[in-house]
């Protein structure tokens, strides 16, 4: 779908200085035609849930001219809307009270091609919403390809259903229960009949490539089959090549006198299973680190936890989801990390490494992260309230739709950062720099930001410094 961003951009700057009074009407607009809605806002700061209905529309204005950022926000937003009871019937009534008020709002501004440009927006925002949505309630889902059109007021709902449709739940695979393998007639066949299918396949390739290039491909071949092959297969072929290796070997040279000794053999065929199993050994050190993990949890200090989770990270092992509320994780190196969804609630991190690591959607709130490095990292949808980051490095950082409201960032280094969304109520940026930051100037105007390098590379001047040099 070919959206028109130039006047959906232009329209939304008109409405912007209006920007609260725009996000109460909205929801007078819904509530009033839709009162079936309202239920879903029973124990919502409606103070709050009107400046989040702002910090997204910001986003996503802000970003319709990059849609690859965009997208992963939106699934996100879907998926989270799934678990306020936003179900896909809601979107329809969404749409027409935001087309209400901007109508109301933009008065002899809201012509036929701005009304379209939002229908447009709004289908195209709702389409990947509602793939975050269908992908949160799915163990597995199928996408189809749809020819986009233009979906008009009257068929909207009909457009969105049509939309939810795509994504639905697959068949899950048949779960098979493991097995010991056993020496018989069966497993020799299925062995045999692999060995057939890649000699077939070997001789294919030696005959369509040159002998070189086939001759390259063997060690490769070989490592893949070593590492899939069960032990006892193994070993057998370990002995058995090692006995022909030593009857081929001169007798009365040094190796074969080094070889004939008694042991030698079950050294070999050691050595190699020791080799073989070293994946299964891995396995179970990641066992033993989140043993001693889980063992501390509640436990503030644990040097033991830090050491684990630092091992766990450098095999590259996923800390999704991690549960360490309060836990004390100073100088903790946990660089490019997978800590989606953790809670580290009220954690010491200070001074941490957690540069290029993934914390999308995890509960930081109130945590210590002074002097943590944080450049590059993924922080959307992060919960930072009252967080303290103060000097944090968060350079490049993506902060989409975080809320840090009353952060600490005092002396932060944001420098390119991406706010775009973020909730900055009450969060004190004094001495920060925001050089080049996507932040707007309505996201910061409830922020504190006395000495701080604003977007544009100025410093910030409060209306006290701005009425001075006048």
């Amino acid at each position: 779908m070919s959206l028109n961003v130039e006047l959906v951009e232009q329209s939304f700057d008109k409405v912007k200085p209006r920007a609260n009074e725009f996000a109460a009407s909205f929801y007078e607009n819904l509530f009033k035609a839709h009162p079936e809605v309202k239920p879903l806002f029973t124990h919502t700061d409606m103070g709050s849930q009107e400046k989040k209905l702002i910090n997204s529309l910001v986003l996503v204005v802000e970003n319709l001219r990059n849609p690859e950022a965009l997208a992963p926000v939106l699934n996100a937003l879907g998926s989270r809307h799934v678990g306020y009871g936003a179900i896909p019937k809601y979107y329809r009534p969404v749409g027409e009270a935001l087309l209400l008020t901007f109508e109301q709002y933009l008065g002899e501004d809201w012509t036929p091609e701005v009304k379209k440009a939002w229908l447009d927006a709004y289908r195209a925002i709702t389409a990947l919403m509602l793939k975050g949505a269908g992908e949160e309630s799915s163990p597995k889902v199928v996408e189809a390809e749809k020819p986009a059109t233009l979906a008009k007021p009257a068929t909207l709902k009909t457009e969105l259903q049509k939309e939810f449709q795509l994504f639905q739940p697959s068949a899950e695979p048949d779960k098979k229960s493991l097995i010991s393998v056993q020496l018989d007639g069966e497993v020799f066949k299925k062995i045999i009949n692999n060995f057939t299918a890649n000699y077939q396949k070997f001789q294919t390739k030696i005959s369509e490539q040159p002998i070189s290039e086939v001759l390259k491909q063997i060690p490769s071949k070989l490592i893949d089959v070593f590492w899939i092959a069960p032990v006892w297969l193994v070993a057998v072929i370990s002995a058995v090549v090692f006995t022909i290796f030593l009857v081929i070997v001169d007798d009365n040279s040094l190796l074969g006198e080094v070889l004939s000794a008694a042991d030698t053999i079950s050294l070999v065929v050691a050595l190699v299973l020791f080799i073989k199993e070293s994946p299964d050994r891995r396995k179970q050190f990641h066992y033993q680190a989140w043993s001693i993990v889980d063992a501390a949890h509640n436990v503030k200090v644990s040097y033991a936890r830090i050491l684990a989770l630092q091992d766990l990270n450098e095999d590259a092992v996923s800390l999704r989801g991690l549960d360490a509320p309060g836990a004390e994780l100073i100088d903790i190196n946990l660089s490019h990390a997978n800590l989606s969804k953790a809670n580290l609630m009220e954690c010491d991190l200070s001074n941490a490494n957690l540069s290029y690591a993934n914390l999308d959607n995890a509960n930081l709130s109130q945590t210590k992260l002074s002097g943590a490095n944080l450049s590059h990292a993924k922080l959307g949808f992060a919960c930072l309230t009252q967080a303290n980051l103060n000097s944090a490095n968060l350079s490049h950082a993506n902060l989409i739709c975080a809320n840090l409201s009353h952060a600490n960032l005092n002396g932060a280094n944001l420098r390119d950062a991406s706010l775009s969304g973020a909730n900055l109520e009450g969060a004190y940026l004094n001495g920060a720099n925001l050089k080049n930051a996507k932040v707007s100037d309505y996201e910061l105007s409830s922020t504190f930001l006395e000495g701080a390098i604003m977007p544009d590379g100025s410093k910030y001047k409060s209306l006290e410094d701005r009425t001075k040099n006048k």
